[in-house]
């Protein structure tokens, strides 16, 4: 007779060669999987990245217990917001209308995955259909295993445990006599002071402003486009075609600036994209998220971004790398910053003054 089961209970024993252990520091494992709608998701989301995160394995989602996991963990909404965490839940169960419905039974804000194959239980210790208690796994923004508690009733204790965990390390980083880096290369005295003045009065001048990128012929010199990032709506861009501008910016890039990208990361850069001078200033609004600017196929080429402040009069409006540190990059006028164009990165709200800043991508 053909074998009527579920596709699952088909491979399980196939599966159990593959449960890997857990321990402490332990880079997570990736994965992408669908939520209850059928959005894809995985750790390693840029909105994701940066935070402390939560799996929540549902073993048993038709238990009682599960529920009342589910209840608990909604309820510290805030408090997880406060401590930069948050959660995925993924369960068992490969049904996502079942999975809705116990995310709204629940009030849980969070997404819940399915894991149809047993993998993602698989990668974190767990042998889907056979190991029945929830698990909780503490991811650090590292993405480094911090702690994992499989659970028994009450799952008050536990979460305590771990908002005491997350407080805790809120505090220690408070007071680290050396916080955390990003692999950033700061470039001083690229411009004196009186040329980046002169480059942000060209920000300020009667340019053409367009609101998308000009076609051939049309725009000869210098011209303005809004930049919308993530819905954004304080950046203004400057793009620079003034021939003696270029030259000149080309001296000092291609003088100062790359000889140290070679010295730092042995890369002979031997080009780059348009000179950009963004403007901003103002309320950010939009979605604050970072990005990465070679995720796409016409940025694949990019290898380093190029960011120079052009002046120090505003607050706020670091550049934020919050896979390594939350705290936000500021350098002196005239000085360049150089990173990974892989990097998750994010140009905070200018609170006070207007922020200038001459950028670009470099490649060979």
């Amino acid at each position: 007779m053909p074998d009527t089961r579920p596709t699952y209970q088909i491979s399980s024993p196939s599966i159990l060669p593959y449960v890997q252990p857990l321990w402490p520091g332990a880079l997570a494992t990736p994965f992408e999987t669908r939520d209850e709608d059928g959005r894809n998701i995985g750790p390693a989301d840029d909105h994701l990245s940066g935070r402390f995160l939560i799996l929540a394995f549902l073993s048993d989602p038709d238990g009682d217990e599960t529920m009342a996991l589910l209840r608990a963990l909604a309820d510290l909404g805030d408090r997880l917001d406060a401590a930069n965490a948050t959660v995925i839940a993924v369960s068992a169960a490969g049904d996502a209308r079942r999975n809705r419905e116990m995310k709204r039974a629940a009030g849980f804000p969070w997404p819940i995955a399915c894991d149809a194959p047993g993998a993602i239980f698989a990668s974190y210790g767990l042998h889907k259909g056979s190991d029945r208690a929830n698990r909780l796994v503490l991811l650090t923004p590292y993405r480094q295993v911090r702690s994992w508690f499989d659970l028994e009733g009450d799952p008050s204790a536990t979460l305590r445990t771990i908002m005491e965990t997350l407080d805790n390390s809120q505090a220690a980083e408070e007071m680290r006599w050396s916080p955390p880096h990003a692999p950033v290369l700061i470039v001083p005295k690229v411009l004196s002071a009186e040329e980046c003045g002169r480059l942000v009065e060209s920000v300020e001048s009667d340019t053409p402003f367009l609101v998308r990128r000009p076609q051939p012929g049309e725009v000869s010199g210098n011209y303005r486009i809004p930049v919308y990032e993530h819905h954004r709506q304080d950046r203004v861009d400057l793009i620079v075609r003034d021939p003696n501008t270029l030259k000149f910016l080309d001296e000092r890039i291609f003088g100062r600036v790359v000889p140290m990208i070679r010295k730092a990361f042995a890369f002979d850069v031997t080009r780059r994209e348009d000179l950009h001078i963004a403007r901003y200033v103002g309320s950010r609004e939009g979605v604050q998220m970072g990005h990465r600017d070679n995720t796409t196929p016409a940025g694949a080429h990019r290898r380093f971004a190029f960011s120079m402040s052009l002046n120090d009069d505003y607050e706020g409006g670091g550049i934020a790398f919050r896979e390594f540190s939350p705290r936000g990059y500021r350098v002196p006028a005239g000085s360049a910053m150089v990173f990974s164009s892989s990097l998750l990165h994010e140009v905070e709200e200018t609170t006070s003054g207007v922020r200038y800043n001459l950028i670009s991508h470099l490649f060979s």
